[in-house]
């Protein structure tokens, strides 16, 4: 019997060191492609939330504890950030990080919203993704507002009147910033000669260059991720159709890689570029530029994601998902990498963007535009 209860004893001890040692910690997840097509992209993102994190708990961490960083992979797909958004729950996470593209975002919102923890997109603009409910946020403008800057600048800026649309049919993300931009163009005097969908394993675009030879548009807008902006570009040019493309946040400096230099000469929108001289801006590119040879929007808006929940959490004062939504929900004025970040009732921040071309091998600001 007293062995017994010595068993007992031991047993409960085991148990009671390992809750307290679970306690001291602050569980967060990342949900990103780690695997599949969008797996490459993806990379920046986690970089920046492992990178924030990391600086996170050597200045102390949250409320006295250390923040655990638990990754899932959401294979590339809806289902997988379903699958991922579930595990992550699963492990009691205070909150979750990402995903990038929008219909990554859409899925694992839904996931979130209903367990009642609150979700922080770094880059996911498709509108319908923070609509999901008031536990959803994002670090990034909207498609509705980078649509409006795109097809501004291509009217004021570029003195543009004609344009073709280019549309993955298979993304959100392509398809909110095409209506964006197709509402403001034609708003403000502009005539949409076309608009032609594509599927998203599309690898010959002759169809689609065929339609531009026919109509031939002053600018084409190709709201796509980097392989279908590069097939589509270097297939052009190969066409010998010199039209320019302008394109959304979704376009890098990656499109070199796909298309080289024939991608130059396009203009795209992005959130952030490394060149600011917001003194922020310029600390962070010093100390991550000493890890990370590249760097991108997508590292710095992952890097913000983590700091507006750290934000959230000391002024909450408390590791609660619900508190710590309540306090992301009334954020003002942010100080982030990205800019001064205040989020509306959807949870959508209010702030600049810029305006990138391609140009000798690298992209290069244009010009910012304001809210």
């Amino acid at each position: 019997m007293k062995f017994l209860s010595l068993i007992i004893t031991m047993v409960f001890l085991i148990l009671n060191v390992s809750l307290t040692s679970a306690e001291e910690t602050v569980k967060v997840a990342a949900i990103f492609s780690k695997t599949g097509k969008a797996a490459l992209g993806n990379v920046p993102s986690l970089n920046g939330i492992r990178f924030a994190v990391k600086e996170l708990n050597q200045q102390g961490g949250l409320l006295g504890k250390q923040v655990k960083l638990l990754e899932f992979d959401n294979k590339s797909s809806a289902l997988g950030s379903k699958l991922a958004a579930e595990k992550a729950i699963q492990a009691n996470v205070v909150i979750t990080f990402g995903a990038l593209w929008s219909s990554h975002s859409f899925a694992m919102a839904q996931v979130f919203q209903a367990a009642k923890i609150p979700m922080i997109t770094p880059a996911s603009t498709n509108p319908q993704v923070t609509l999901v409910g008031d536990f959803i946020f994002r670090a990034c403008f909207i498609d509705s507002f980078q649509g409006k800057v795109l097809a501004k600048f291509v009217v004021q800026d570029l003195k543009m009147k004609t344009a073709g649309v280019l549309i993955n049919a298979n993304s959100k993300y392509s398809e909110g910033l095409a209506k964006s931009f197709i509402e403001y163009f034609k708003g403000h005097n502009g005539q949409i000669l076309f608009e032609e969908n594509y599927l998203e394993q599309t690898v010959d675009f002759s169809s689609l260059i065929a339609k531009i030879k026919t109509f031939q548009p002053e600018i084409l807008f190709l709201p796509a991720h980097d392989k279908d902006a590069g097939y589509i570009i270097k297939q052009t040019r190969d066409s010998k159709i010199l039209t320019p493309f302008i394109g959304g946040d979704a376009w890098s400096n990656d499109l070199y890689n796909i298309a080289g230099n024939k991608i130059e000469g396009n203009f795209f929108s992005h959130h952030w570029h490394q060149k600011s001289s917001e003194n922020k801006s310029r600390k962070f590119v010093t100390k991550y530029k000493k890890h990370f040879q590249n760097l991108d929007d997508r590292d710095a808006l992952s890097y913000d994601t983590v700091f507006l929940f750290a934000d959230a959490v000391h002024r909450a004062a408390s590791l609660a998902p619900a508190k710590i939504r309540d306090a992301l929900a009334v954020t003002k004025n942010f100080k982030g990498v990205t800019g001064n970040i205040s989020f509306d009732k959807n949870g959508d921040p209010i702030k600049s963007a810029v305006i990138l071309k391609f140009d000798k091998g690298t992209s290069v600001y244009v010009k910012t535009v304001a809210p």
